[in-house]
């Protein structure tokens, strides 16, 4: 294979790639393919999350990404350890999180069963909590995961984010549900 050929197939699948990642189709990949890109996806919001999320105050040496009850999530994100966000290196913790409060984003996955708790005691806290539980955004959460026709949207609670003290682009806003 030549020069050409090999830089057209490389390119084809970052494209491939980053449609994926942008919310494409992934309802048609095999079983445990499509639980690698769900989870691919996921950390890419997680990720890009910080961007588009004002906290009133960060700390000053690393942005933490925490996440709860999905070691799915949790192993892709591993890859985006020490990336800098909003020139500080990005921190990852997995699972074994002491104080969820001084993360700057929660993720509680599906498995993690403390749900009512961690809501109860990081509301007000200048946490963006976020979901793959239904209707978590409705249930005390900031911003939750649902699929709508083959893709991972976003539902966010603008209340609870102004609880926490936390501000929300509008451009995300646009981009997602809404809810009360």
């Amino acid at each position: 294979m030549d020069q050409p050929e090999r830089l057209a197939k490389k390119f084809g699948w970052m494209l491939l790639i980053l449609l994926l990642v942008a919310g494409g189709v992934i309802s048609h990949a095999a079983p445990a393919a499509e639980k690698d890109i769900e989870a691919k996806v996921k950390a890419a919001y997680l990720y890009h999350l910080t961007k588009f999320v004002d906290w009133p105050e960060l700390p000053p040496n690393e942005v933490r990404i925490c996440i709860l009850g999905s070691e799915a999530v949790g192993s892709m994100m591993g890859d985006l350890a020490n990336r800098m966000v909003r020139n500080r290196p990005l921190k990852i913790e997995v699972d074994d999180i002491s104080d969820p409060a001084q993360c700057q984003v929660l993720f509680i996955g599906r498995s993690e069963k403390r749900l009512s708790e961690l809501v109860k005691r990081l509301h007000g806290a200048n946490v963006l909590t976020v979901s793959d539980l239904e209707d978590f955004a409705r249930r005390g959460g900031m911003v939750g995961f649902f699929v709508d026709a083959g893709k991972l949207r976003l539902e966010i609670n603008p209340g609870n984010a102004r609880v926490g003290n936390l501000r929300i682009s509008a451009k995300l806003l646009e981009l997602a549900r809404t809810v009360p």
